[in-house]
Formats: structure tokens, C-alpha cells, sequence
């Protein structure tokens, strides 16, 4: 890593939101699978972190281990995920088949975020979601 990708200090909120930013359409992680790519927290705080994401994050690529989504959030994520072809009829996504598997380079931006919270790199042993 260079000096010009050592991470400026985050507060977990803003990690979590840059983490999804990084989901690509199409794909999903649990509320779960956040937390363990940043290295801290747990499912409900990632899940209080997304209920404050600014306009433009795809929160709706956040889903809970089940693939479900809060119901007052349901309307608004089915629309996205009509979109997105990730909606099954039972009003969850499939997300062992949709689970984002970053690339090279994407697991590059994730351990920035990693770093930015005080938290060591990924080995290649946790790559394992």
C-alpha cells in the first residue's frame, strides 16, 4: 500500500456505506456479511448504519441473512430489485446465488476500509464469505 492509499480514520457508519457503494448491481450481502468484510460491528449495526445512507447508496443490495428486507422497507427495495433481477416471488432475494464475490481489486478497496476502522487486512483464508 502507498502513502497515498494509507486510509484517513472512518467512523463505522461511513464504512458501511462506502462498503455498499461497492456492491455491484445484481449482486447482495447480508447485514452479516458487512460486518465481517469491515473487520468489526454485527448485523444490527450494520443495519442502523444503512437506515441513514445517503441518497445514491444501494442499500437495497443489503439485505438480511434470509434475503428478506424490513417490511416498511419492502415497497421501496422490490421496486430496485425488480431492476436489479435479484426479487424472487416470496419477496426475498436468493442470496447465496447473488452473494457479491468482490474482485482483486475490489478486495483492495474493502481492506482500505479495514485499515480505516483499526482493523488488520483480510488473509486469504477470511477472502472466504
Amino acid at each position: 500500500m502507498t502513502d497515498a492509499e494509507v486510509p484517513s480514520q472512518l467512523d463505522y457508519v461511513q464504512a458501511v456505506h462506502q462498503l455498499a457503494q461497492l456492491i455491484p448491481s445484481g449482486a447482495v450481502l447480508s447485514y452479516g456479511d458487512v460486518a465481517e468484510l469491515l473487520g468489526s460491528g454485527g448485523p444490527r449495526q450494520v443495519g442502523k448504519a444503512m437506515a441513514t445512507a445517503p441518497d445514491g447508496t444501494p442499500w437495497w443490495r443489503v439485505t438480511r441473512a434470509d434475503g428478506g428486507m424490513a417490511e416498511p422497507l419492502l415497497p421501496r427495495a422490490r421496486v430496485h430489485w425488480d431492476e436489479e433481477s435479484l426479487a424472487r416471488p416470496d419477496r426475498r432475494v436468493e442470496i447465496k446465488k447473488l452473494r457479491w464475490n468482490p474482485t482483486e481489486s475490489q478486495w483492495h478497496k474493502i481492506d482500505i476500509l479495514r485499515l480505516s476502522l483499526g482493523n488488520p487486512k483480510m488473509s486469504a483464508l477470511d477472502d472466504e464469505l
